[in-house]
């Protein structure tokens, strides 16, 4: 049993659980993620879900190794001593090895029960530099006199410690050497650990990069550059324009049942058209994942994503730049994108016209519900584009 907050699992804990398994010739290791450590404050950590994900990605090429959500499941505290009881209930006739870290094996006799624990497993550690040796054997030596069975092995230090990886994300300071590249994608794709009172763009695209293909990546990074032109010639914001840009796509290849959660968390219900159209789903998380999981808390930038694909009556101008650089990014190119891209410099609303046409035209040729906010917004356009027209004959 390998237990811990692994807040975030790191390259030290994967070599401590590979080097156990080699040294004590394990049958299995059990990664066991905490629900929620005796030791420390709620505040301090990222869901259990991201843990135990963050586990599993990993060791996924360790063999022999396997993640446990027993203590997840049971919830509450994670105290040590019931895991054991439950393990022993699950493999009443293996010997059972109980891993900690050097911090962990020297407070051993604070924690609860340790008489319980030392009968139910064998404890194991590592020295975490050589000024732990002396203090490691010393306890050693005091947990044997109480019956205590342990091993020590003195393998090569290793100073990592996920406070510092989280330290180092906070700061958008590199910590790829750290851990295990599927974990920092995985950290980068979550929004963990990460300083959300600033923008940061070097950050957000590396955050894109890990939730996106190349393609959509592209595509991401051209309805940007378009938005921003879009907006200084019309006259909005452009920061605020590349920021919704940017990050318009942010959950357009997340899976339906995640962006579904998303949309869950955030506390927004989808209607009876939204509901049962798939295609309208990442506009929806994507606004919601830049607002309450990356803290972009600007109801302007959160519109701009929630609208690029739909439209809507009254749109902002910054929507209306984002929802026509959707169309009309560089490397778009299907018929029509040229004289979209025309439009596009002489009115947003005629633009807007020309694009809600096919859109609209497109889902009733399939026989396909049309959102409210579509027709609402083709509707909106097409009147103040006639009377323009009108006034112009």
């Amino acid at each position: 049993m390998f237990g811990g907050s692994f807040n975030p699992i790191h390259n030290a804990h994967v070599n401590l659980a590979s080097s156990f398994i080699k040294k004590l010739k394990l049958d299995k290791l059990l990664l066991i993620p905490t629900a929620t450590p005796p030791h420390k404050s709620d505040s301090e950590m990222v869901s259990a879900e991201h843990r135990l994900n963050m586990c599993t990605l990993a060791s996924e090429d360790i063999k022999k190794v396997e993640v446990s959500d027993i203590e997840i499941k049971r919830e509450g505290k994670s105290y040590t001593v019931d895991t054991l009881r439950q393990l022993k209930e699950i493999y009443p006739d293996s010997e059972i090895f109980l891993i900690t870290g050097a911090d962990m094996f020297m407070t051993l006799l604070e924690w609860r029960e340790p008489e319980e624990i030392f009968s139910l497993a064998t404890v194991c550690s590592v020295p975490r530099n050589d000024d732990d040796v002396e203090v490691l054997e010393e306890k050693e030596k005091l947990y044997n006199k109480m019956g205590a069975k342990t091993v020590i092995l003195d393998l090569k230090k290793c100073s990592i410690s996920s406070s510092r990886i989280r330290e180092l994300a906070f700061e958008d300071e590199s910590f790829s050497k750290l851990v295990d590249p599927k974990v920092e994608q995985y950290i980068y794709a979550n929004y963990l650990y990460m300083d959300k009172s600033k923008i940061n763009y070097d950050r957000f695209d590396k955050v894109l990069k890990a939730r996106m293909s190349e393609k959509r990546y592209i595509h991401s990074f051209n309805v940007a550059v378009e938005a921003q032109r879009l907006a200084k010639k019309y006259g909005a914001d452009v920061e605020k324009a590349r920021l919704a840009g940017m990050l318009h796509d942010i959950t357009k290849e997340t899976s339906g049942n995640e962006q579904l959660q998303i949309i869950e968390n955030s506390n927004i219900i989808l209607n009876d058209i939204e509901r049962p159209s798939p295609k309208l789903w990442h506009a929806i998380a994507g606004a919601a994942f830049v607002r309450d999981v990356m803290g972009i808390d600007d109801e302007d930038v959160f519109n701009a994503i929630r609208y690029h694909t739909s439209g809507r009556a009254n749109m902002s101008l910054l929507e209306k730049c984002v929802f026509i650089a959707d169309f009309t990014g560089a490397e778009r190119d299907y018929d029509g994108v040229e004289e979209m891209r025309s439009l596009s410099n002489k009115s947003l609303e005629e633009a807007m016209a020309f694009g809600l046409s096919f859109s609209v035209a497109d889902l009733a040729k399939r026989r396909l519900a049309i959102d409210p906010n579509s027709l609402a917004c083709y509707n909106e356009v097409v009147l103040k584009t006639s009377k323009s027209y009108n006034k112009s004959k």
